[in-house]
């Protein structure tokens, strides 16, 4: 038997990667450095003697209707998803085909790379500028690209620079729909922290779509639960290539549980806020050029090594360019034991010119 064919571009591809550590300080993921509350965690609990059996459809209708509820939309809008990153695959899967045209912002999030590549799409970047304390989309280009785009999705608020991009901006949105031959997907993985989000576009704009995860604020980053706010063509669409059981049981009854106490993720978002402000400060007096944010993290301008030297100490943070790194923000504790462990690097000169 001849060997199978495997496409040239996803040979080629390469996986998300990233240096992780089992123990210390975990800020390099953007994940919520609080555990879930115990009413959720008792909660899934009951189900969990359930693993035998899939999930009855009644749950995520449930969690569809919680889901709109939290959004002012309705239950059609709602296509839940297995982690935000389930909404985008969902997308590059279903509505592209090799060879088509996507465009988004550079830098952004790093699985718009891995999806193009082994999905065989045209890619065009956007290069973000720089401005000031913030970064900023280059509209201009991105209007020129879309034109000869089939999708374009764009991360608002942008990860890696923590800054703002369409903010919901009505204008903005309306201009870049009317020159896409396809849909405009704004990730709004945090939502929560931003405070602006386009959900109310997406039955006036047929061809907008939201993603949305609960990894962030709500603090279920492994337990993957996500969904897909759009029109409800799309999520009828999008409904006939999934199962009914896409999100696991324990995920679904996390994702309802969550929805029906958002207050705790408020919470959370003002603590972390908090922090992030402190971090802010304490980064720019160590003399480390850092960009204002309106996520769990921060962005900073650095050239030397400070990856390695944090991560002998136990502390992981991340590098998605070269000269830049991102730092989640954890809790106060781990932030204060961040800005000592560069203190110390940057006084010694343990960090190298790279």
């Amino acid at each position: 038997m001849a060997p199978t064919e495997i496409p040239k571009w996803l040979k080629e591809a390469k996986e998300y990667d990233y240096s992780d550590i089992k123990e210390g300080i975990r800020l390099h993921l953007n994940e919520s450095p609080y555990s879930p509350p115990n009413f959720i965690i008792q909660e899934v609990e009951k189900y969990l003697s359930q693993g035998n059996r899939y999930q009855h459809p009644d749950l995520t209708s449930r969690f569809k209707e919680l889901a709109a509820e939290y959004n002012k939309v309705e239950p059609s809008n709602i296509f839940p998803t297995p982690g935000g990153d389930g909404a985008l695959r969902a997308i590059f899967y279903n509505f592209l085909n090799p060879g088509d045209t996507v465009t988004y912002n550079f830098p952004s999030y790093s699985m718009y790379s891995v999806y193009s590549t082994v999905r065989g799409l045209k890619v065009n970047k956007v290069n973000l500028v720089e401005n000031g304390d913030w970064w900023k989309e280059d509209i201009d280009k991105l209007l020129d690209f879309a034109k000869k785009s089939k999708l374009v999705v764009i991360d608002d608020p942008n990860n890696p620079t923590g800054s703002p991009m369409l903010k919901a901006n009505k204008d903005l949105i309306s201009t870049l729909v009317e020159s896409i031959n396809g849909f405009l997907v704004l990730d709004e993985a945090y939502y929560e922290f931003s405070g602006y989000t386009a959900a109310s576009l997406v039955n006036e704009y047929p061809n907008v779509m939201i993603v949305r995860t609960l990894s962030k604020a709500f603090s279920l980053a492994s337990y993957r639960v996500g969904y897909l706010i759009a029109n409800k063509e799309v999520v009828d669409a999008l409904t006939k290539t999934s199962t009914p059981f896409d999100v696991a049981l324990p995920s679904l009854i996390a994702g309802i549980t969550a929805l029906e106490n958002p207050s705790y993720a408020r919470k959370i978002v003002n603590e972390i806020t908090e922090n992030r402000e402190y971090l802010y400060s304490s980064l720019k007096k160590l003399g480390l050029k850092v960009y204002k944010s309106v996520t769990n993290f921060l962005f900073v301008k650095d050239n030397r090594d400070l990856l390695n030297p944090l991560m002998e100490r136990k502390i992981a943070i991340r590098k998605p360019i070269d000269g830049f790194y991102r730092i989640t923000v954890g809790t106060r504790e781990q932030c204060e034991i961040l800005v000592k462990a560069l203190g110390e690097i940057l006084e010694s000169g343990d960090s190298k010119q790279r």
